[in-house]
Parts: C-alpha cells; sequence; structure tokens
C-alpha cells in the first residue's frame, strides 16, 4: 500500500479559530489532515467568501495559506506556532464557486523557528496562489494551553502529547 493509499490522519479542530473553528459562524470551518507528509484541507467557497462576483477574497487565500502551513510548522515543531513573516503570490483570481486544495510542507526548521512552503490548487491541480513563511513556536506552557481547548473525537493526531510526557 502506498502513502496515498492509505487514509489520511486528521488534526484536531479549535472552537473559534477563523479557519478551523467548528464553533465560528464566521469563519471557514475547515478541517485539516496529513497525507504524504504534508498539511492537507479542501475548501468550498460560499458567496460571503468572495470580494467581487465569484472571485475569493485576497484575504481569505492568505488566511487559507496562513494556517495550513502554521499546522505543518506546529507538527515539525510539536508545538503551536506563530507567523513570523508570509509572503504570497497570486497567480490568478481564485473562483468562487469550485473546491480548492490547500497543502503546506515544511522545508527548514530548528528549534527556534520553521519555514515553510504551501498553495491553493483547484481538483485539476491547477495552482492559483502559492505562499512562504516563517513561524515561531510559542512555549511548552502556551502550547499545552491551547491543546487543552482543541478538539479530538479520537483517532486525530495528538502532536503536542510529546509535551505532556516529557520531563
Amino acid at each position: 500500500m502506498s502513502s496515498t493509499d492509505k487514509e489520511p490522519i486528521y488534526l484536531p479542530n479549535s472552537r473559534s479559530c477563523f479557519v478551523c473553528g467548528e464553533e465560528n459562524i464566521a469563519g471557514l470551518q475547515l478541517r485539516f489532515f496529513v497525507e504524504d507528509d504534508k498539511i492537507k484541507t479542501w475548501f468550498e467557497p460560499k458567496t460571503h467568501h468572495c470580494g467581487y462576483p465569484n472571485v475569493l477574497h485576497g484575504g481569505v487565500v492568505a488566511a487559507l495559506l496562513d494556517e495550513t502551513i502554521a499546522w505543518a510548522a506546529n507538527r515539525a515543531l510539536a508545538r503551536m506556532t506563530v507567523t513570523a513573516e508570509l509572503k504570497l503570490r497570486y497567480r490568478k483570481p481564485v473562483p468562487g464557486d469550485r473546491r480548492m486544495l490547500v497543502w503546506a510542507e515544511i522545508t527548514k526548521s530548528s528549534r527556534r523557528i520553521a519555514y515553510g512552503i504551501g498553495a491553493l490548487v483547484d481538483e485539476t491541480g491547477e495552482e492559483f496562489a502559492r505562499a512562504e513563511g516563517s513561524f515561531i513556536p510559542l512555549s511548552a506552557e502556551q502550547t499545552l494551553a491551547i491543546d487543552d481547548h482543541l478538539i479530538y473525537r479520537g483517532g486525530e493526531e495528538r502532536v503536542f502529547d510529546i509535551l505532556r510526557n516529557s520531563p
């Protein structure tokens, strides 16, 4: 069985996050998963996500890429992270009526910072936006406080348990 034949491993959700907050009615309410060593999520735009008719707002594109790369950094550093820098390249207008895949991976990391890339593509693989960014880890205490408020249904990757199990 190849890595693409495996079931994806989901990450926990937040209640309030703009991107992954299940209870945030103004948010995107996405689920992130790990597949082929990348963080991924599917996004189906709604009319209220658009700036122009049938064109996804650039701020929503930025939020999608920022959060997806951040989860890649969270996993790489086993800490929640904050964005230090995010650079986006909008290649073409993102249709507001097309299902999109957002993916991210870490290109380099140390204890103090993680660098990652990500892209927003449609189901055919056509790329609409690309980003690169750097992410700084929070303390173990801050990470565990956030983790205590994440939603785990069973089966999600326990990214931060290494902090709970260390002396």
